[in-house]
């Protein structure tokens, strides 16, 4: 009604110009009264000035249909219809009452409800989620993969600054629009990320877990908390979270325990012997290394007696496929298995003060004493081999090769070529080997700054060695924590492809078809591993049913006194052919094994 009434003014004003009006001039008046009436209505409810845009011609026909009614001095001011008088230039967009818009504006805003409240925007701004699948092929961790679930099958990204957020998803990270957390490409969902912290997390069991993310000073590992009892035992809901190891498991177990006086002392001893004879040991090693090294790389191994079988496999197993194993250097740890090694053909190296107290026989079970003191002998041999500037293939004796797997780690165009170290995966992906599971018989590692001090602060982690009773978990533990400290990049070659396969497939086969797909030959790896296997002799017993045992009866556990005359242990002892043989129905054979006793009371036949 107001526009009528300012118009109505306006003829009064100037009455004097036009005394009378005729009946159709008033009717005529009228109805551009109630148009410029209605379209101001429709105009003043609409709050994107987008949406103007289709009325501009209605807009500019009523001021002109006006205008041609009054001529002359009698010109409406446009701005009384709620227009400006320069927005004539149809290319423009009209702004309709401009204060009113903007209150609409900030009132919409007011009224949408943001993903994240304010009070946490330094943790993120925004959200968004894309495939597991695509992530992982962008940004390669380095991490075993575990295949993606259907409750685990997506990434959920937050975004701390607005202007990290992707580029198509600028509103929608940000407010919640009824729709859910927007979901983007991994490249789109990282493209504007100038920098982007990776955190790994899983149920370990079924027990309630909680992540809490704070705002803080940043840290960059993870605090656990857990309502353990301090004396010990599993969860108990009516107990307090507490801060408790990473390791420390639902049940009460402790992977991770803090080595006794005794284990320090213990390694004091051990560290005072080796770095007494360090410079002695390099200047001897150092003419040996130089010999056997081919492209700066070495094979590295070390053995006792007790152990011999397994290397003698090795060796025939490889001579009989027609590999060259003359980059291969034997860190023995007494003089029977150095005979051996020369024995076969095989550059040995004997450190007699560091090996003075490894026992020759072997080991009876996986963590016992004498597994343990072997420990030392493997962390000693890659050090010093690293400190002389090496690159380096370490490998358990209990490894045969299908292909030679040296070219496959100096594979220049390899995607994978930038890491450090390459593992074989363990398959265990359980809490204390958490979150490489890498095996620490069969790894491969670049000569560079972090490398070097990475073996060397394993060979200082003596004491966690002997209180861990593992040398694997020692090592991933220092995986872990360089490669966040110093940027030490960690390859695991994951357990679901077909490459490097070991004890994991053999036990599990039941959750993988490698091994049948492996007997069948409609795959051909680079080595096998017989891990995951608890003593020396089912390590054999394996073999013979995996047809890859190649050592003859003979010459098992026996010196090289023992073994005969010949100088030549690989004509005495070596079979052109494997033995094939059958000892457990229920574990994989090279044949049908149905008729042999289980290891395992009541378990099938593998074959059925």
């Amino acid at each position: 009604m107001s526009v009528g009434f300012f118009y109505k003014s306006r003829v009064r004003k100037n009455g004097s110009a036009q005394r009378r009006a005729t009946f159709s001039q008033v009717l005529s008046h009228c109805v551009v009264c109630l148009l410029a009436f209605y379209a101001g209505t429709i105009w003043g409810g609409h709050a994107c000035l987008e949406r103007l845009r289709p009325l501009e011609p209605l807009r500019t026909g009523i001021v002109r249909c006006i205008e041609s009614l009054m001529p002359g001095e009698n010109q409406i001011e446009t701005s009384a219809l709620g227009f400006r008088n320069e927005s004539r230039n149809l290319s423009q967009t009209p702004v309709v009452n401009d204060e009113m818009h903007k209150e609409e504006l900030e009132n919409g805003k007011r009224s949408r409800k943001r993903r994240i409240p304010e009070s946490m925007k330094r943790i993120a701004d925004g959200v968004a989620r894309t495939s597991k699948d695509e992530f992982i092929k962008l940004y390669d961790f380095g991490i075993p993969y575990d295949r993606p679930q259907k409750d685990m099958a997506e990434v959920l990204l937050l975004y701390q600054t607005e202007r990290a957020l992707p580029n198509k998803l600028k509103e929608r990270a940000i407010w919640d629009d009824g729709d859910g957390i927007p979901e983007v490409s991994a490249s789109e969902a990282t493209e504007n990320c100038d920098q982007m912290n990776v955190v790994l997390t899983k149920l370990p069991d079924n027990n309630p877990q909680c992540l809490a993310i704070m705002a803080n000073y940043q840290s960059y590992h993870i605090q656990r908390w857990m309502k353990l009892p301090e004396n010990g035992g599993g969860l108990d809901k009516d107990k307090p979270l507490r801060l408790v190891s990473r390791g420390d498991a639902g049940n009460g177990r402790k992977s991770y325990k803090p080595p006794r006086l005794e284990d320090i002392r213990a390694t004091f001893g051990m560290l005072r012997v080796y770095l007494d004879s360090l410079n002695d040991v390099l200047a001897n090693l150092k003419p040996v290394a130089e010999k056997v090294a081919k492209n700066n790389t070495i094979v590295v191994m070390t053995c006792n007696f007790g152990q011999s079988e397994l290397l003698v496999n090795f060796v025939c197993s490889a001579k009989a496929r027609g590999f060259d194993l003359s980059n291969v250097l034997v860190f023995v740890t007494d003089t029977k298995t150095r005979e051996i090694v020369e024995g076969l053909g095989l550059a040995a190296f004997f450190d007699e003060k560091n090996s003075e107290k490894i026992p020759t026989e072997a080991a009876r079970r996986y963590g016992d004493q004498r597994f343990v003191a072997m420990m030392f002998a493997k962390v000693v041999c890659v050090q010093l081999i690293s400190l002389l500037g090496y690159d380096l293939l370490f490998q358990d004796v209990d490894v045969v090769w299908y292909k030679d797997p040296i070219p496959f780690f100096h594979n220049a165009t390899s995607p994978i070529r930038p890491f450090d170290l390459y593992f074989q995966d363990d398959g265990a992906h359980s809490l204390r080997y958490a979150p490489f599971s890498a095996n620490s018989g069969f790894y491969y590692a670049r000569n560079n700054d972090r490398t070097r001090y990475l073996f060397t602060s394993l060979l200082y982690a003596q004491d966690i060695i002997r209180r861990t009773e593992s040398h694997q978990q020692a090592l991933i533990a220092l995986l872990n924590e360089h490669s966040s400290l110093f940027g030490l990049k960690v390859k695991v070659l994951n357990r679901d492809e077909n490459d490097f396969p070991g004890g994991w497939h053999f036990h599990h086969s039941g959750m993988s078809p490698l091994m049948r797909n492996l007997v069948k030959g409609d795959i051909k790896p680079y080595i096998f591993h017989m891990s995951w296997t608890n003593n020396k002799v089912n390590k054999i017993k394996f073999f013979q049913q995996m047809g890859d045992w190649f050592v003859e009866e003979t010459c098992i556990g026996k010196s090289f006194s023992e073994i005969g005359e010949s100088s030549n242990l690989s004509n005495t002892c070596c079979m052109v052919e494997p033995l094939v043989k059958c000892h457990y129905r229920d574990k994989p054979s090279k044949i049908p094994c149905r008729d042999a006793m289980p290891i395992d009371e009541g378990r099938r036949s593998w074959w059925n």
